[in-house]
């Protein structure tokens, strides 16, 4: 059999969304660049449901996949704040578009390295959320009610970036049961998503990035209020581990 597969070729679809969406900020297209991201990540899923609908899932897919992600949610909204920063001078939209990139290497080699993760949970912000704080943050209306809101972004999108690498515990999908209140939340980000999306292709304003910027804060500052207690039973313990661990491997060999 060949090595690629049809999952694969969905996770290759959305590194070329991915690459489209660079280009787009290049051309100077920004709102679609910040929305192909989004497109991208429909295709980030669906590999998934690929692999379980034709029984293929392997090793080499999932290293596609984290590539695909790597470069999809870190390297691509780069390009993005880059743009947005441009008229500003190529050092200072340098500056700003190297900030989703640096992070996001940084936690692509933590997490390989250290192994970082927690049951049910992600540890610092999720490189997809990452990135849609980070197309809704440089897509938003509000730009157009905040005077010199691209300054105020400056130190939001930094924010975005290093949260990255903290180990604050964000909401995960994966091996979890979603309790009444979650699956309240889950129903009504969905719904309120697909609205603005036709709000969106209707008055060709950028309605789906504003919900999508209201959501990951909502996400971010108020759903762990509605996690059930046993939830993060060992949390605390396994991030002083964790941080321990990497402080023994950051002290220095002395070569003889």
């Amino acid at each position: 059999m060949g090595l690629i597969h049809l999952k694969d070729v969905v996770t290759i679809i959305n590194i070329a969304i991915g690459f489209a969406s660079a280009l787009m900020a290049m051309e100077g297209n920004i709102l679609a660049a910040c929305y192909l991201i989004i497109a991208a990540f429909v295709f980030d899923h669906l590999d998934g449901a690929v692999a379980r609908l034709t029984k293929m899932t392997n090793d080499f897919g999932k290293e596609l996949d984290v590539i695909a992600d790597h470069v999809t949610y870190s390297v691509c909204p780069g390009f993005i704040v880059y743009a947005f920063y441009r008229e500003y001078g190529v050092l200072a939209a340098f500056l700003m578009g190297i900030v989703p990139i640096v992070f996001g290497c940084i936690r692509h080699a933590r997490n390989q390295v250290y192994d970082i993760s927690f049951p049910r949970f992600w540890l610092g912000t999720p490189r997809p959320v990452s990135a849609f704080y980070t197309v809704a943050v440089v897509g938003t209306q509000l730009s157009d009610f905040i005077p010199h809101y691209k300054f105020f972004a400056i130190p939001v999108l930094i924010w975005i970036g290093y949260n990255n690498l903290s180990f604050r515990p964000f909401l995960a999908h994966h091996g979890r049961k979603f309790n009444k209140p979650l699956k309240f939340f889950m129903t009504w980000a969905v719904i309120l998503l697909f609205l603005s999306g036709v709000a969106t292709g209707i008055t060709s304003k950028p309605w789906l990035l504003d919900c999508l910027l209201f959501e990951m804060l909502v996400y971010t500052f108020l759903a762990p209020y509605i996690y059930d207690p046993w939830d993060l039973d060992g949390y605390e313990d396994y991030v002083v581990k964790k941080k321990a661990e990497i402080a023994r491997d950051m002290k220095p060999v002395h070569m003889r």
